[in-house]
């Protein structure tokens, strides 16, 4: 007899996906939501929840999960938003983060598409269709079981792996690089944000910590998250340098050397000044700062002239359309090829070959054809989710996945008399570092805005039911942000799972819960002091005010650090990852060497943002492409 196939989840999710959207729910949306699942790192937690919604949809298990026995597909809409509610505020953790789960899925299966729900919040979508664009670059095809061969191999290809392969090739290195993503490029980017997050950032954009407290985006295309990122080019502040060279007992962070690299890649890269005019969203924020007589500054962009700095400016963070976004797709990567580099699309690498304690080359699959690809020399350059799951899964141990950091993100949101669209505009354009000094030992926020499109907005704001989501959305249009990246001191770790998929354990510390909170303050203030009517957090309980006067900001301060940031209290999310494989002299505390090359096997190097002995404290990819360019040279030089 064959095995009978399990019960479909879908009307059970359906009935829930119901309650927590309200009237504004459409059938289309579970089976985007069904579609978003397939793209989770890792079987065992999709199994896992998978077989709570078969169990809630068995009078048993609806009773154990509900108190109440009616299956869960039964549930009318009203019921299903009562039970979210319920596990939303319960003490059981994992019932906490199901309602976490569901409606996070439920958000983006919605709003993420073209929706009637976005006229009436004033939200445009992509504006018009992509432009028809040929590619510059030809990925190898892959139609059987392969084996090649080439004096380097590269995982990865974003700025650390582009930048590597751009100096290998052009110095007359037979260079493969291997993408786990597909290419798009101009033509391809329809900008809309389930689409993007699908086919441009890393297991759609559904990677979160082990504990779903931190919503993990990493770009996951060729050219890598310089595809998909903000733009800002900042160079490692010289107080990091220093700190890293402590740290890691490696003098070149803080002798020059390596300023020399970020000084070229800022050259090639065209980092500038030039294309920072501010939209309405930086206008708020420079406004909120000057007004309070806080420090204020222009973002570094490395973006050509072709940057149209308009409102679709800030629709990029799903592939720029005009080319103007200076990636690693663009620049190195177009370098590699037309050195002669070849590069693979579609590569899952499992592992690491290792012959006597020196690696080899790799193997891996194109769907599901075998690829083995032999090489004098391996570089892992896959973010520092995915690098450190490689290493591990090939048997490699010492520090490996230990000390990652995330800069965990959050926002304060301000509501105002006039429109915003907070979706448009350059990608960010000001900064203020006024938290920042001597007394915060590098470490204070740095207060930024960026773009919010629907999608993103929905899933982040707070959800207590329906109707008040509905509300919040109501005032989409309306509202700007400024948020920080917060530079920790805490640390995290990357492990695999049974089949090799990555996890990412990470807590707040209290030590760091002390300075978002501040962060926390200060947003407010500017915000305020430009002209926000109503403030709320990112809470899972919002916190909100209407400005008037010191006593209502203060009596809102006081009850934001009451009410905490850790233990699922509010979602933070990264863009960052940086540090589970740091360079270091000592292996006791560190995984590569002053070189790049691992403490545990020899040629292989890495080289990516998992280097970083300590947070950038910054947005990372200048600081990413300098450490691999300074690599990458002296590789060059090595087996040249």
């Amino acid at each position: 007899m064959a095995p009978r196939e399990p019960r479909s989840v879908a009307p059970v999710l359906a009935a829930l996906a119901r309650g927590i959207l309200g009237s504004i729910y459409t059938p289309e949306v579970v089976e985007r939501m069904t579609e978003t699942l397939s793209h989770v790192a890792s079987d065992d937690d999709r199994n896992e929840l998978l077989r709570t919604l078969r169990a809630l949809d068995t009078k048993v298990g609806a009773l154990a999960l509900t108190g109440h026995p009616v299956r869960g597909s039964w549930l009318t809409a009203s019921e299903a938003e009562a039970v979210i509610q319920r596990w939303k505020s319960s003490r059981i953790g994992k019932l906490r983060e199901l309602a976490s789960v569901l409606i996070s899925l439920s958000m983006a299966a919605f709003y993420g598409y073209p929706n009637r729900e976005w006229a009436r919040i004033g939200y445009p979508g992509p504006p018009g269709p992509p432009p028809d664009v040929p590619k510059r670059i030809e990925p190898l095809p892959i139609e059987s079981d392969t084996e090649l061969k080439c004096d380097v191999v590269i995982v990865g290809s974003g700025a650390g792996g582009g930048c590597a392969a751009g100096i290998l090739a052009q110095a007359g290195l037979d260079v493969i690089v291997l993408e786990k993503g597909g290419y798009s490029n101009e033509s391809d980017f329809t900008q809309v944000e389930g689409e993007g997050f699908r086919n441009l950032y890393l297991y759609g954009g559904t990677l979160t910590t082990t504990d779903q407290g931190i919503r993990l985006f990493s770009g996951s295309t060729l050219g890598g998250g310089t595809v998909v990122n903000w733009t800002t080019s900042w160079k490692t502040p010289e107080p990091v340098l220093k700190e890293w060279a402590l740290v890691s007992g490696i003098p070149a962070f803080a002798s020059g050397e390596l300023e020399e690299s970020l000084d070229e890649v800022c050259r090639r890269l065209n980092v500038t000044l030039d294309s920072s005019a501010s939209g309405k969203r930086d206008e708020l924020l420079e406004e909120g700062l000057k007004r309070l007589g806080w420090h204020v500054d222009a973002m570094p962009r490395n973006v050509t002239s072709k940057c149209t700095q308009d409102e679709a400016c800030g629709f990029c963070m799903y592939g720029c359309r005009t080319g103007a976004k200076q990636s690693s797709l663009v620049t190195y990567l177009e370098d590699a090829a037309k050195a002669g580099a070849r590069v693979v699309v579609g590569a899952d690498v499992r592992r690491v070959l290792i012959d006597d304690g020196h690696a080899t080359g790799v193997e891996g699959y194109i769907g599901e054809l075998n690829l083995t690809v032999r090489a004098r020399a391996v570089i892992a350059a896959c973010g520092s989710i995915e690098t450190p799951a490689l290493l591990l899964r090939s048997g490699l141990g010492g520090r490996v996945g230990h000390y990652m950091r995330l800069h965990p993100a959050t926002t304060v949101a301000g509501v105002f008399d006039d429109e915003v669209r907070a979706w448009g505009g350059v990608m960010q354009a000001r900064y203020s570092n006024q938290l920042d000094g001597p007394w915060t030992g590098g470490y204070g926020p740095t207060l930024e805005t960026g773009p919010v499109h629907a999608a993103a907005w929905a899933t982040v704001i707070p959800w207590t039911s329906a109707e008040e989501h509905h509300r919040l959305m109501s005032d989409f249009a309306r509202t700007s942000v400024a948020g920080f990246p917060s530079r920790e001191r805490g640390s995290g770790r990357v492990t695999i799972d049974k089949q090799g998929a990555p996890r990412v354990e990470y807590k707040i510390t209290s030590d760091d819960e002390l300075r978002i909170a501040e962060g926390v303050v200060a947003a407010a203030k500017v915000l305020e002091a430009a002209g926000a009517r109503r403030i709320f957090t990112m809470h899972k309980q919002p916190i909100e005010y209407a400005p008037n006067g010191d006593a209502a900001h203060e009596t809102w301060a006081e009850e934001t650090r009451q009410r905490g940031y850790r233990d699922g209290q509010l979602m933070f999310f990264s863009m960052h990852q940086m540090g589970s494989c740091r360079m270091g002299i000592e292996p006791s505390t560190s995984a590569i060497d002053a070189n790049n090359e691992s403490h545990e096997v020899k040629d292989l190097y890495v080289m990516d943002a998992s280097t970083f002995p300590t947070p950038s404290g910054v947005n990372p990819m200048i600081s990413i492409y300098g450490i691999a360019h300074r690599a990458a040279s002296k590789l060059a030089a090595r087996l040249s």
